[in-house]
Order: C-alpha cells, then sequence, then structure tokens
C-alpha cells in the first residue's frame, strides 16, 4: 500500500501547492480539545497532521512545546492514549497523512514492538523522532528498518551546518547517507541548531542553498524524497521564503500553539493558518 504522505506530496505538486504540516498536542480522553483543534486546522488547510506525544526529557523543543507537554503529562495523560487519538483522527481523516512525534526515550521505555504496533493499529504513516541515530549508528537498533518494513517513515532531520558540509568532511558522510535512506520528506532546520521556536533563522539564500544541494543528492541517488522546512517559520513571509527557496513542505507547530496557551480562540487559530496557506500557492 501506498504511503499517505507520497499521496499527498503527489496531489499537492499537481496543484502547485506546498504542504502545511501541523502539530497537534493530544488533550485527555475523550481528546475534545484536540479533535476540535485538528478539525479547525484541517478546515483551515493543514495537509499534514503531526500527533504530539509528550516526552521527559523534550531537549530539541523550545519552551512553548515544552508547556505543550507538560500539561498532558501532568493531568495524567498515558503515552497509549496519544495513538487512541491517533486511532480517532485515522477515522474521522481516513486519507490525511498522520505522523507522530516524540523522542526515541518514549519508543524506547515503551519497547520499540509495541510502538510499532500502536501506530500501525493506529495507520500512522511516519515518525518524527529527531534524536533516533540512524545517520551515524547504522540503524543499529532496527527501528528505522522495521518502520520501513511496515509502510511507516521515519523523518530525518539535517542540519544547515551538514547539509552544506564540505565534501572531506564526516558530516558529508553522514549527508549521503541520509539521503540514501530518506523516505517521505527530509526536515531541513531554518535555524542554527534546529530548536524549536527559535527566532534565529536562515537567510533565503542560506535556506535555498541547502535545500537545492539536498535535492541534488536525492535525484543523483534516484531518491524520490520530498524536502520539508521546520523550525523558525511562524509568518506568510516565512512561507514564501520557504516556496522561494524550493522546499514541497512546511512545518508549523510552536506559533499557533502559544497563541492558544495565550487564550486565542479555535477560530482564530482557523484565520491565522488559512492566512499562512494563502502564502503556499507557487506562482
Amino acid at each position: 500500500m501506498t504511503n499517505r504522505i507520497d499521496i499527498t506530496f503527489k496531489r499537492l505538486k499537481e496543484n502547485n501547492e506546498v504542504g502545511f504540516i501541523g502539530l497537534v498536542p493530544a488533550s485527555l480522553p475523550p481528546f475534545t480539545e484536540s479533535i476540535e483543534l485538528a478539525k479547525t486546522m484541517v478546515e483551515a488547510g493543514t495537509n499534514i497532521l503531526m500527533v504530539h506525544l509528550p516526552n521527559f526529557i523534550p531537549w530539541m523543543e523550545g519552551p512553548v512545546l515544552q508547556k505543550a507537554a507538560r500539561k498532558p503529562r501532568w493531568e495524567g495523560l498515558k503515552r497509549e492514549q496519544v495513538f487512541e487519538f491517533s486511532t480517532v483522527l485515522r477515522e474521522k481523516y481516513p486519507e490525511l497523512p498522520l505522523l507522530i512525534m516524540t523522542l526515541y526515550d518514549s519508543v524506547f521505555t515503551m519497547g520499540q514492538d509495541r510502538f510499532l504496533e500502536l501506530s500501525m493499529e493506529a495507520g500512522v504513516d511516519g515518525f518524527d523522532i529527531p534524536n533516533y541515530p540512524i545517520s551515524y549508528s547504522n540503524d543499529e537498533l532496527n527501528f528505522y528498518r522495521k518502520a520501513k518494513e511496515n509502510g511507516i517513515y521515519c523523518i530525518i532531520p539535517i542540519s544547515y551546518e551538514v547539509a552544506t558540509a564540505a565534501e572531506e568532511t564526516k558530516e558529508y558522510q553522514m549527508l549521503l547517507k541520509i539521503v540514501k535512506n530518506a523516505g517521505g520528506f527530509l526536515f531541513v532546520m531554518n535555524a542554527p541548531g534546529g530548536k524549536s521556536g527559535s527566532k534565529d533563522k536562515l537567510s533565503t539564500a542560506e535556506l535555498k542553498g541547502a535545500i537545492e544541494r539536498i535535492k541534488g543528492l536525492l535525484q543523483e541517488s534516484g531518491n524520490p524524497c520530498t524536502v520539508s522546512v521546520v523550525v523558525g517559520i511562524s509568518t506568510p513571509d516565512d512561507v514564501k521564503k520557504v516556496v522561494k527557496a524550493g522546499a514541497e513542505s512546511f512545518m508549523i507547530g510552536s506559533a499557533y500553539i502559544k497563541k492558544l496557551q495565550n487564550g486565542e480562540s479555535l477560530k482564530g487559530i482557523g484565520s491565522y493558518i488559512s492566512d499562512i496557506k494563502k502564502a503556499t500557492y507557487l506562482p
């Protein structure tokens, strides 16, 4: 069966459209708050939903997502319930790609097989697990291989420093390995360090150079994987930069979650996402 991510990017390309990947924190069962947020996002034009599985060591997350992770944990949300929420979303949106965003400590403590089993039952299409060491461990833990065998993509992040590394360096060899193994889409970080909510951003020229280099290597390797931009995106102008740089998609999480934390209504979030989506259509 073809992964829903591939189907979605094919459709986006046909429509001359850049994809919007949106993050959805899980609330307590019956998941009313999260379902309403997801509904608002999809109706406003979100193309891929990424469900946030809270981590206990959110080392790559900024203060907004750390706060978003602490709230459900303190309220008693169980990790298995995040997959129940994903199942609800799958039933509601049978053709929409769903991803789980977490860190590998969650996978490890739950057990890889159990994590994969729950993901398959929920109809998950991909994982965003940025600290899983695929790029420098040769997948010794076999998580990437097992996910791929079951039709699930592990999304691999690439920092600007690795994307632009000189060919004689170890970083360049890592880049080649990432490009070879990538599936679905690759995340290119739009900020040094790659921390969510970052105010430091790459210039349009820097981002475009990194994306062009990655796309060239993907083409050389015969890999149809697409390129997505993550971190430091919050405005239509940021999205226009992504479009100019040549990416097929981008992810936003912190920007509208912060608005929710500050009391913004779902109607306001919908208007925000609609404005973002207006900037995703190619000229």
